[in-house]
């Protein structure tokens, strides 16, 4: 009921409009605008975006700094309409988009023209999860464009509720998502080698995450940078640790059984194989978890 506690907050990403009033003793003079540019932007950066694209209004210095400023967007109170014009209109650079409140299955338009959207003007972080609430959560997941691939800019990535790619046939490589440090997915279906896909794309990957999933079925973790490495609430039948060399935290929660697909007799198996740095792993449940290093 809760999953919206798990979405990470990133960057300047405002939640709620800000109420402000002017101080008691305020004669009019206008001294924010004396400030200089790049403090306003700053300023900018931090406002609801509908307050941020009305600064246009205020005066005549202020109808570039919005544009000129890379846009922070979370689309709390924002109907998928003006998401969609916020995102066509604002040039970029895209500093950190956040959106967890569009039904994708019914905006499959949309979901089609943004990723291409977020790819052309430089998305750094992005959120993005299809609103299931009060639907049916796995029966409710929508595909996942592939263009999603074509954001090399990427920094942080967190998905929900969408069924990955089929990434055959798509070109691999470390120039796919070369920036991209953390990865992050909300019951997400994903396949074995689609996983693979993902790991080989992403050359400087830090940090893994898979939150109330149950696909893959086999985690085989071949990265060069991974470091940590989480999995809660999450199923599998085997974890293995193939080549990570700077991997230093393994965390398994409840990995034997989430709330919504119990395994009361299966056993996952956890095996190490090449993880020289590894330093924290856990935790680890005799019943269900066999442990293999080495």
């Amino acid at each position: 009921e809760n999953f919206m506690d798990w979405l990470p907050t990133g960057g300047n990403a405002v939640a709620i409009a800000a109420s402000l009033s002017a101080a008691v003793d305020y004669e009019g003079e206008d001294r924010i605008s004396a400030l200089p540019d790049d403090l306003l932007r700053n300023i900018v950066s931090r406002l609801p975006v509908k307050d941020a694209a009305r600064t246009a209004a205020i005066a005549s210095q202020w109808r570039h700094l919005w544009r000129s400023t890379p846009l922070v967007l979370s689309d709390v109170g924002l109907l998928p309409s003006v998401v969609a014009r916020v995102l066509a209109d604002h040039p970029g650079p895209f500093q950190a988009i956040h959106i967890a409140r569009c039904r994708f299955a019914s905006h499959e338009r949309e979901l089609a023209e943004w990723p291409r959207l977020l790819a052309a003007k430089g998305i750094q972080d992005l959120v993005l999860v299809n609103d299931v609430i009060g639907t049916q959560f796995i029966t409710d997941t929508v595909l996942l464009p592939a263009d999603i691939f074509r954001c090399a800019s990427l920094q942080r990535l967190f998905l929900g509720f969408f069924r990955f790619p089929d990434t055959a046939g798509l070109s691999r490589g470390p120039d796919i998502l070369p920036h991209l440090r953390e990865l992050s997915m909300f019951t997400t279906v994903i396949n074995n080698w689609d996983l693979d896909y993902m790991l080989a794309c992403c050359p400087v990957l830090e940090k893994l995450a898979f939150v109330l999933s149950n696909s893959p079925d086999l985690i085989h973790l071949r990265s060069k940078s991974l470091q940590c490495v989480l999995l809660w609430f999450f199923t599998a039948e085997e974890v293995a640790v193939v080549d990570a060399p700077l991997l230093k935290r393994l965390f398994l929660v409840d990995l034997a059984g989430s709330p919504q697909q119990p395994r009361d007799d299966s056993t996952t198996m956890i095996n190490i194989a090449c993880a020289p740095s590894l330093r924290a792993l856990g935790f680890l449940e005799t019943r269900t978890h066999r442990l293999h290093i080495g």
